[in-house]
């Protein structure tokens, strides 16, 4: 019984053994390619009479349109020339020999004026030229560009900076210094008479021009009686000032080229710079005469004319303790940020004489510094020993004013009787 049941479990054994070891030998053996056939694709085969060789044997695209060939150039290129005429007695001329008189010139191009609002009197044979001047140069100093006028930009109304300055910018068209508005010169020893205008100095025959429109009333030499103005033009303009009619003086002229009666605008050309009259070089002097037509009439100028873009004027009063007003002190302008002094006048004041000089109507000034570059400034002056200044600052178009006056005087005073 022990042999028979061991026998089955020994042919299982070899049973398991023998087909473990046949699954083991079936997956070593190498895998056969397996090639992947598409249906719908027509497989290549190895006729190449089908293939894209013999399209080309075929003869495919011969009978197409040949594409364009440029033929290149057999001959070398040899420029155009203009046959000449028949007339063979021309005689070719080198570029050298070419004259300067044979080469085309330019023509000048005259810049066009605007005619003056009524013929002038020169053109008329009204009234004839004093002297032929050269009015064209070219220009050697430009000044600063004025503002347009009129301006008024005081918060108060004061201002009237309503006149455009006589003379170009290309010209001397501001104050001179040393003989202002108002002032008796700069030597107190050999006093001039009192300044009633500004002056201009230019050369001979610069040009002069109306500050403002209205109508010449003179033109000429003589004027009101005097030599002193020598040849002279007076217009009264057709504007006014609270009611009160306003006048300018333009004197010493080489040449007059307005007529009375003649309406003009302002920038029309009047006359011409010169040295008649009373002079002691070529200038032009200018007034303003307010309400009334008489020598004692005038007011400031600086404070009618417009100033320079950038500018303004600075005015004030200079008093005693007692509210006085002080004639020819010296009153000085000093740059506040770089302490240089920029400019100086003397003080006016109203004697109530036939030859005055007048204080403006509102502003009441006695001194006037005209064309302060835009900035602070410290003004200074002395009264009766004392040093007084104040500080002010300069808006463009604008007139700033200072009062300059000791706190107390500078020594003891008699009672008044």
């Amino acid at each position: 019984m022990g042999r028979q049941g061991s026998l089955p479990a020994v042919l299982l054994v070899l049973v398991a053994v023998g087909g473990f070891g046949f699954v083991v030998w079936r997956n070593a053996q190498p895998v056969p390619a397996v090639q992947t056939i598409i249906p719908t694709e027509q497989q290549p085969t190895a006729d190449s009479g089908s293939g894209w060789q013999a399209i080309l044997r075929a003869g495919f695209g011969s009978n197409s349109t040949p594409l364009p060939t440029i033929q290149p150039p057999l001959t070398p290129f040899v420029p155009p020339t203009i046959a000449l005429g028949s007339d063979t007695n021309l005689i070719p001329i080198p570029p050298a020999d070419v004259s300067s008189s044979l080469r085309p010139t330019l023509n000048a191009i005259v810049t066009p004026t605007r005619p003056a609002s009524s013929p002038s009197p020169a053109a008329t044979g009204e009234l004839a030229i004093i002297t032929a001047q050269s009015v064209t140069r070219p220009p050697s100093v430009w000044q600063p560009p004025p503002l347009n006028p009129p301006i008024s930009r005081d918060p108060l109304g004061r201002d009237h900076y309503w006149f455009i300055r006589p003379v170009d910018s290309n010209a001397t068209n501001y104050a001179l210094f040393s003989y202002p508005y108002g002032s008796r010169g700069p030597f107190k020893d050999n006093p001039l008479r009192v300044h009633n205008g500004i002056d201009m100095p230019n050369p001979v025959g610069q040009t002069v021009r109306a500050a403002g429109s209205g109508t010449v009333l003179w033109a000429g030499s003589g004027f009101q009686n005097t030599s002193s103005y020598g040849n002279a033009v007076f217009i009264e303009h057709d504007f006014s000032y609270r009611g009160r009619p306003i006048y300018t003086v333009y004197a010493h002229l080489s040449a007059v080229i307005a007529a009375p009666g003649q309406i003009v605008n302002a920038g029309d050309p009047i006359g011409l710079v010169g040295n008649t009259g009373r002079v002691s070089g070529p200038h032009v002097h200018f007034e303003v005469r307010l309400g009334g037509q008489r020598y004692g009439d005038t007011v400031n100028p600086l404070l009618w004319m417009v100033p320079y873009v950038g500018h303004g004027v600075i005015a004030g009063r200079v008093v005693n303790w007692r509210g006085d007003l002080l004639d020819d002190e010296i009153v000085t302008v000093r740059d506040w940020r770089t302490g240089l002094v920029i400019d100086s006048t003397t003080t006016y004041i109203y004697e109530d004489t036939p030859s005055d000089v007048n204080a403006d109507p509102l502003w009441r000034e006695n001194f006037v510094v005209a064309d302060v570059p835009v900035g602070r400034y410290e003004v200074i002056t002395n009264v009766d020993g004392q040093r007084v200044s104040k500080i002010t600052d300069v808006t463009e178009g604008m007139t700033s004013f200072v009062d300059l006056s000791p706190a107390a005087p500078a020594t003891a005073q008699p009672a008044n009787p």
